[in-house]
């Protein structure tokens, strides 16, 4: 009878610890349920916020004050940047790389990229070094081959002179539609040196508009000393302290939906090869 009792008694124990264990796993899931509820309605929440977050503030209108020194702060970059373009253009065989960092510190300028200026600037320098100095050195060698023909044209005469004056007048056209885009795409893009030279040529002759405007820029100074020679002495001193920074600076603003335009088109061709 004891046994009986016994196995019973365990019969019941088991009944009684399946019954706890139903109802644990039972209190468990439901907390469970709760809480993944509560996590599901916490994300709803943040999600509704950040949307909120994510909606751009509307700028407020720069005062008269605010805009004055916004240009006055630009004016004071473009001294730095002068000052530093004058100092390495010293040894004139640099005269190649100041450009091309001249024109990386003001192609960052008008598209609000810019860091430090001295920084930015001698970066360029260092990094488009080689290149720049050997496509300036082209540059020198191109012109001093056409000084020593013009020599030569005014010194002789003949039918080889008239065959070198319509020679130069095609080399002189060339080197006027080549020379003003070369340092801005250095600046901009790594090519080889041949590339860089003959694409300023195609481009310059494919947008004859961005051209005009950098030759315009670059030429007017000196156009206008050539008619008022004495207007040297009053503005020299604008050349050391902004002015060839400015004019640069003039032409990256052109440039910057020039650049735009060129690296859209290649983005196309890139996407229409995929």
């Amino acid at each position: 009878m004891s046994k009986k009792k016994n196995s019973q008694k365990k019969e019941v124990q088991k009944e009684v610890q399946k019954e706890v264990q139903k109802e644990v796993q039972k209190e468990v899931q439901k907390e469970i349920k709760e809480e993944v509820k509560a996590v599901e309605e916490t994300a709803a929440e943040v999600a509704k916020t950040s949307k909120f977050d994510e909606e751009p503030e509307k700028e407020e209108p720069k005062t008269v004050g605010q805009r004055f020194l916004s240009k006055f702060n630009i004016f004071g970059d473009l001294f730095v940047l002068n000052v530093c373009f004058f100092a390495t253009c010293i040894p004139l065989f640099t005269i190649g790389a100041s450009i091309t960092a001249l024109y990386t510190v003001t192609n960052k300028m008008v598209r609000n990229e810019e860091g430090p200026i001295t920084q930015t600037y001698f970066k360029a320098f260092k990094s488009n070094f080689k290149q720049a100095t050997a496509i300036w050195f082209i540059d020198i060698l191109c012109v001093l081959f056409v000084a020593f023909q013009m020599g030569y044209y005014q010194t002789h005469e003949g039918d080889f002179s008239k065959f070198l004056f319509i020679f130069m007048g095609m080399e002189f056209v060339i080197m006027a539609f080549a020379f003003p885009l070369q340092f801005p795409l250095l600046a901009r893009y790594e090519n080889t040196i041949g590339r860089i030279m003959l694409n300023s040529l195609l481009l310059a002759l494919n947008n004859l508009s961005v051209w005009f405007r950098m030759f315009f820029i670059w030429l007017f100074p000196f156009a206008l000393y050539y008619m008022k020679p004495n207007w040297i002495m009053y503005t020299w001193f604008l050349w050391g302290m902004v002015l060839t920074a400015l004019l640069a600076y003039a032409c990256s603003m052109f440039l910057r939906t020039f650049f735009d335009k060129i690296e859209a088109e290649e983005d196309e061709k890139t996407e229409a090869g995929k």
